[in-house]
């Protein structure tokens, strides 16, 4: 045998082993004997401690010599399909030291060094591993046995089995690597992704080893440091000229693990300055079309939002904030530039990207000085409860420039749309609470300037102000025209409590109620709306701020109706009858609940007058006197605010 092994016949390691325990026993019965009858006789015992000595050898001895006749056995049956182990085999000294001693680490350890020579690999070895993926100690030990060069080789091996078992251990490989990879250092990251030769052959190689290596990515959960520093050695390949075409086959899985990973994802593009503009602006678009991309960079962006931390010693929210100005600036400057001409992820995902910080990007719709980016903004807007998060600040041009982009894709205006019309019910809320307790109407004026800046922002991008007349809308208007009118339609459905900044699970629920609207018959109406898309948006803040008012009761009780309540005004009402019963009314049961606009049509009427009486009533209750002082008090001032913030974008 060469060095580091030794020949053991399991059966024959068993006698020995027996034999010593014999002699063991021997020992102990003995020695004790010997020396009293040597003290006895007064004569010196000193020597018996070489038999002492002897016997705690045989000890200590014993259990590993049991485990490595285990070991043999455990490679030969449950790691193996050889059947009982039978006569002399070959044991692997070293590799039973690095195993530490462990006949399972062991067994494991010489069946996938000699699949990754060989190129096959036993179906008891894969079943084997699968039961022990979850093991922090054993694959810890398996991964530091085999070492990164041989676990390598696996991941690229050359299976001969059927591609289901491939895909197999694969899976299993991944797993094992998540779960050891808190104990695994930078060294066997360091070995694991060494250069193979600089030969042709070898470059090929370099593509295959990252390749399978982001494969089996995909199946592990991994820890933030192991994590990143892999991705970084990967990243820093897939920059080199040797990556080229195969970019998407290494990057695509590399994301879809970053994805799923958010403060490694975190660490990747914030720890690297270089590495968001890289891929965003990268000419080989990946081959899903950015999808794995914007999923990493929303769990870098998105997942994490606080104001905890200062800038001196950032949290995840603080990095979140600066990774999303720090997105739109390097979209804005690739648009300005045109190269690439396209963006490297999908609309939809600029689109949640803005609705997630919408309130940075009406901040940034109402500010006139141009703003240094990327930057993170941390002053709270006095006008909005409770503590903001840490903002992101945006230059209001670069701002215009990626959303008119983004906005050529309807579904990325309705996530924007969405999000602007539950922020701005949040805020009016907030206004009419403040009323509500006798603090003035100062934060309906404040919050209505800037909700009208960030609706005239919005609009403007998505091309529906300053329409010429006769002119045709393209397709992207229309669409887009008709995600509005749905937002003015069922806006007072939208949800406007709950911890704020918008989640983008929610925000993707309020745009499927809008995407379910669009799908009806609005594109006849489009066009009409197109010249009158102030007054539509306006309506839609009006309706928000009365919803707003009554649920803080502004409008008086419901239960008897104050003079001011809808229930007042409703027409054909005896004294004794149940208002909500009346064909007229537009609230919900309990009184503090307008009907959105799609609630009070009844498109099953067999008239129009049938078909529109709750919403006449509803418009004949707020606007010609029926609402009295509460509304009157509000309506100016709230015209004023919106109009200051929406009219600098209509000119």
């Amino acid at each position: 045998m060469g060095d580091g092994f030794s020949g053991i016949d399991p059966a024959a390691m068993d006698d020995f082993e027996r034999g010593l325990g014999r002699a063991e026993d021997a020992l102990g019965r003995g020695e004790p004997r010997v020396r009293a009858a040597l003290e006895k006789l007064d004569l010196d015992t000193s020597a018996l401690g070489a038999l002492r000595e002897a016997r705690s050898w045989i000890g200590s001895s014993r259990p590993d010599l049991r485990r490595r006749s285990e070991a043999i056995r455990s490679e030969r049956t449950e790691w193996g399909s050889s059947g009982l182990p039978g006569g002399l085999a070959a044991f692997d000294e070293s590799r039973y030291g690095k195993a530490s001693r462990d006949p399972d680490v062991y067994a494991a350890t010489v069946k996938l060094a000699e699949a990754a020579e060989k190129g096959e690999i036993d179906t008891k070895t894969v079943a084997e591993l699968e039961k022990r993926t979850g093991d922090s100690t054993f694959t810890t030990a398996l991964l530091t046995s085999l070492g990164a060069t041989t676990f390598r080789s696996l991941l690229m091996g050359t299976a001969k089995g059927s591609e289901k078992q491939a895909k197999r251990l694969e899976t299993a490989l991944g797993k094992a690597m998540g779960t050891a990879s808190p104990r695994l250092g930078k060294s066997w990251i360091d070995e694991l992704t060494a250069p193979l030769s600089s030969s042709p052959a070898g470059q090929q190689g370099q593509h295959w080893k990252y390749e399978a290596i982001t494969r089996a990515l995909r199946h592990g959960t991994f820890s933030t440091a192991f994590l990143v520093t892999l991705a970084r050695k990967i990243d820093a390949w897939d920059r080199t000229s040797d990556s080229m075409g195969t970019y998407s086959k290494v990057m695509v899985p590399l994301m879809e693990t970053l994805a799923r990973h958010p403060e490694a994802a975190q660490d990747f593009f914030a720890g690297d300055p270089t590495a968001m503009k890289h891929h965003l602006t990268n000419p080989s678009k990946m081959s899903d079309d950015g999808v794995a991309l914007g999923k990493a960079l929303e769990a870098a962006m998105l997942r994490f939002r606080d104001h905890s931390g200062t800038p001196d010693k950032p949290s995840r929210g603080y990095w979140s904030a600066m990774l999303a100005s720090q997105f739109i600036h390097i979209e804005a400057e690739r648009i300005k530039n045109g190269h690439p001409p396209d963006s490297a992820v999908k609309p939809t995902f600029t689109g949640l990207v803005l609705s997630e910080y919408i309130r940075d990007v009406n901040r940034s719709a109402q500010t006139v000085a141009q703003s240094s980016v990327p930057a993170v903004q941390g002053a709270d807007n006095p006008s909005a409860p409770g503590q903001d998060p840490w903002g992101a600040q945006f230059n209001r041009e670069e701002l215009r420039r990626v959303m008119k982009e983004a906005f050529k894709d309807s579904e990325a205006f309705a996530l924007v749309t969405s999000a602007q019309t539950a922020f701005s019910g949040w805020l009016l809320d907030h206004a009419a609470a403040e009323m509500a307790v006798g603090r003035g109407d100062g934060a309906l004026l404040t919050n209505a300037r800037r909700i009208g800046a960030g609706f005239g922002l919005i609009t403007d991008t998505a091309e529906l102000l300053n329409i010429e007349e006769g002119k045709e809308l393209d397709e992207a208007q229309k669409r887009n025209m008709k995600v509005l009118l749905a937002a003015v339609n069922t806006g007072l459905a939208f949800p406007q409590t709950g911890a704020w900044p918008i989640l983008s699970g929610v925000t993707g629920s309020w745009t499927g109620l809008l995407e379910d609207i669009v799908k009806g018959d609005a594109e006849s109406n489009a066009r009409e709306a197109a010249n009158t898309t102030v007054d539509r948006t306006r309506n839609l803040v009006h309706d928000l701020t009365a919803q707003a008012m009554l649920k803080h009761g502004l409008f008086g009780p419901a239960e008897p109706a104050a003079s001011t309540h809808p229930w007042a005004s409703l027409e054909d009402m005896r004294k004794g009858d149940d208002p909500r019963r009346n064909p007229n009314n537009f609230l919900k049961d309990d009184g503090r609940a307008l009907m959105s606009r799609e609630e009070m049509i009844d498109e099953t009427a067999a008239n129009d007058i049938d078909k529109d009486r709750r919403f006449e009533a509803y418009q004949r209750w707020l606007y010609e006197g029926p609402s009295g002082r509460p509304w009157r008090e509000v309506e100016d001032r709230l015209d004023q605010g919106f109009s200051n913030g929406f009219t600098q974008y209509g000119s």
